[in-house]
């Protein structure tokens, strides 16, 4: 038979028998010693086994939609990864019912020969099912540190290098240049010329506008103003992009590399 022919056979199998609970077209698109390389604990052997497992299934999930989101042929094989959405309300796999929605992708193998699918390989994403009827609790995400934040300040606010910024502050004035750092260490390496010092702690607050009005500071206003943020290295100055980025400031850049690029391209500093 043709790829597309075995194809439409899968198809069949998720749409009618899975779907419409045609149990009776499994007869006819299925080899009765089927075999399943993963079977599910307690499925059985052969046709029927699949035909109660599926049974199992549609009991245990009265509403459960398959949808095939990628189907693959070649020679006599089909791939499809699929994913299925159900109501949990019956027993499934020994584990009760927990009236719980879940949403579940996989993938299958099938081998067909004379019209009839004869074996399969399943893979599914049984721990993320489990998690979602709450049976095991769901894994935390991984702690963040302070190269990850700036990894994803990184990705979210755009950066500019510093002959770039010098071009712009000749030609802008309303360009505001923040180094984040404590002024303490601003005073031993020196900052951009024109730059004002808001520390990211201070920063977290001036730059908020439902604060009192005395807290914040006047220069951060206007949310679009053109705003450029650094360290001396740049990863804190990352860190001071993506909190304004994330406060609605909508016109805000890293200077990449920091102060020490700015020394490196040989520009002067102001200390």
């Amino acid at each position: 038979m043709s790829t597309e022919a075995n194809k439409a056979i899968v198809r069949r199998l998720m749409e009618e028998v899975f779907n419409q609970g045609h149990f009776t077209v499994a007869d006819e698109i299925v080899a009765a010693d089927y075999s399943s390389h993963d079977p599910l604990p307690g499925e059985g052997p052969g046709r029927a086994g699949m035909v109660a497992n599926i049974q199992a299934i549609r009991s245990a999930f009265p509403d459960v939609r398959f949808e095939a989101e990628h189907v693959l042929a070649e020679g006599d094989k089909v791939a499809i990864r699929w994913r299925a959405a159900g109501t949990h309300h019956g027993a499934f796999i020994g584990i009760p019912a927990t009236g719980k929605t879940s949403v579940t992708t996989g993938m299958t193998m099938y081998r067909i020969a004379g019209g009839q699918i004869v074996e399969s390989w399943n893979n599914w994403d049984a721990l993320g099912m489990m998690q979602q009827l709450g049976v095991l609790p769901m894994q935390p995400p991984p702690a963040k540190t302070f190269q990850s934040m700036a990894d994803e300040a990184y990705r979210a606010v755009p950066t500019i290098k510093a002959t770039d910024l010098q071009r712009r502050l000749q030609r802008e004035p309303n360009l505001l240049v923040i180094d984040v750092r404590d002024a303490a260490d601003i005073a031993q390496t020196g900052t951009v010329p024109g730059a004002i010092n808001i520390s990211y702690g201070a920063l977290t607050y001036m730059a908020d506008h439902d604060v009192p009005e005395d807290w914040r500071d006047p220069r951060l206003a206007d949310r679009a103003r053109p705003i450029i943020t650094t360290c001396i290295m740049g990863p804190l100055g990352a860190l001071g992009g993506k909190l304004l980025h994330d406060m609605g400031f909508s016109n805000v850049h890293i200077l990449e590399g920091g102060v020490q690029a700015w020394i490196d391209a040989g520009l002067p500093v102001k200390k």
